[in-house]
């Protein structure tokens, strides 16, 4: 018998969502959409956007908060999951504050840490900094929306999406293809 008052995970409950969605391929993706941060809250949704090492797509808000470092100049989100949280609305999908919204598998399997990603023009390396959704992302999708990233993120797959430096800059443009370099290759 279980005491009265424990506490129990039930995030389980989120697993069948992500396993509905789409799967992307692993090694060769696509750039859906290009998103330029250009103030809190306030997106653009450019054909391409340029990126430099040391500061991330040029003309982001990134680099003006205390959290922002090299290892997280760039983010990707999967489109799937972006489409998902937004009900399919795609005008709300920049809304997410990621970069690139991109068909290609996040997850830390497919992904590990220090993986390279030629993106466009540009080369990414992929950090060992989590992705988490935050208070903004809970105002503009809501509770659950975040219970099921925080989930996908616990078991490796990286709902959230997935941070990168940038190594090589360069134009990336939506449509633009996506090479996962492997050891070995």
């Amino acid at each position: 018998m279980l005491a009265s008052g424990a506490l129990f995970d039930l995030s389980f409950r989120f697993d069948r969502w992500y396993q509905k969605l789409p799967r992307s391929p692993s090694d060769a993706g696509t750039v859906v959409c290009c998103v330029r941060r250009t103030g809190p809250g306030k997106r653009e949704t450019p054909a391409e956007v340029e990126l430099e090492p040391g500061r991330g797509v040029v003309g982001d808000h990134w680099g003006r908060d205390d959290h922002d470092e090299a290892r997280n100049e760039v983010s990707l989100v999967n489109t799937h999951v972006v489409r998902s949280l937004t009900g399919g609305d795609e005008s709300r999908t920049p809304l997410s504050g990621d970069n690139f919204q991109v068909d290609l598998d996040l997850s830390e399997e497919n992904l590990p840490v220090g993986t390279t990603l030629s993106i466009g023009e540009a080369e990414l390396r992929v950090s060992d900094l989590p992705h988490r959704p935050c208070l903004k992302f809970v105002r503009r999708f809501g509770l659950v929306a975040a219970k099921r990233v925080a989930r996908a993120n616990r078991i490796g797959r990286r709902g959230r999406g997935v941070l990168c430096e940038v190594v090589r800059g360069g134009r990336v443009r939506a449509g633009d293809s996506i090479r996962v370099a492997r050891r070995g290759n």
